[in-house]
């Protein structure tokens, strides 16, 4: 479970690059009017009054579309520098530091989104640390309910500890603090390498780019739940005691059981990316 929070961090800080592009339009002058021409009268006839002569209409300028320079990608195999430096300019040096791993950092954020709407994200690919601390369940003394297992004997329930959710809170803050636009506009710029790593997943054709938005949708679609979650364990586990909630993907689960307000910050960070992709 400590291994889910990585689909938290995935989406934002995993979808970036190292430039952001300004364009500049040229400055169109337009032509001079030529002066106004004098027609000279005979004499001596009355003198009449000089007539302006039309002036030449310099023909429209289009200004010229800018020419925007591609940022020079280096090689997958050795994109971990240049990901971890831009990392730590969206989020800060120390927290990338302290939860990012540094190695194969495009590849796990791919493999890690192309997870999340299984039931779990393989320990192997993540990239970013989990939650310090022990995840901390109450036992529910007397539940609503008895839940059975195959031999009839009653299964322990819990509920999920409040103070869990406090272990969080840090990546929450890192993503609140990117910016959703800029990550976006980025990843475009250096979208050939996502595209690459997810083509390594065994994905010839590619296509990262609609693979993300329908793992953001589905995070978005994460039901929200008011009250104590109730967990078994049946085994060494824990699972949510309401079968919808225990069918729903790993990236689903871990918005859930990082609590109510975590949950509401991370969806609308979420659906700001969404508006930009």
């Amino acid at each position: 479970m400590k291994n889910w929070i990585i689909l938290i961090i995935l989406v934002v800080l995993g979808l970036c690059a190292w430039y952001l592009f300004s364009t500049q339009r040229e400055a169109v002058e337009e032509a001079p009017a030529p002066p106004p021409v004098a027609i000279e009268q005979p004499v001596p006839e009355p003198a009449v009054e000089a007539e302006e002569a039309e002036p030449d209409i310099a023909p429209p300028t289009v200004a010229e579309e800018p020419v925007v320079q591609q940022p020079v990608l280096p090689p997958l195999a050795e994109s971990d520098p240049v990901a971890v430096e831009t990392l730590s300019g969206l989020a800060g040096s120390e927290p990338v530091r302290q939860y990012v791993v540094s190695e194969d950092v495009i590849p796990r954020l791919v493999a890690t989104v192309d997870a999340l709407s299984g039931k779990q994200v393989p320990a192997s690919i993540k990239a970013v640390e989990g939650p310090g601390g022990v995840f901390q369940a109450t036992a529910h003394e007397d539940p609503a309910s008895v839940i059975r297992n195959e031999a009839g004997d009653p299964i322990p329930q819990y509920v999920v500890d409040p103070v869990n959710y406090r272990r969080y809170t840090p990546y929450v803050e890192m993503l609140e603090a990117s910016d959703s636009a800029a990550i976006v506009a980025s990843y475009r710029d250096h979208r050939s390498l996502f595209e690459e790593a997810f083509r390594q997943l065994g994905y010839p054709e590619g296509d990262f780019d609609q693979r993300l938005r329908a793992v953001i949708d589905e995070l978005l679609a994460t039901p929200d739940v008011s009250g104590p979650l109730r967990l078994i364990k049946p085994e060494a586990y824990y699972l949510y005691a309401d079968e919808e909630l225990e069918s729903l993907t790993a990236g689903q689960k871990i918005l859930l059981r990082m609590g109510p307000d975590n949950a509401a910050r991370v969806k609308a960070k979420l659906a700001e990316i969404r508006d930009a992709l």
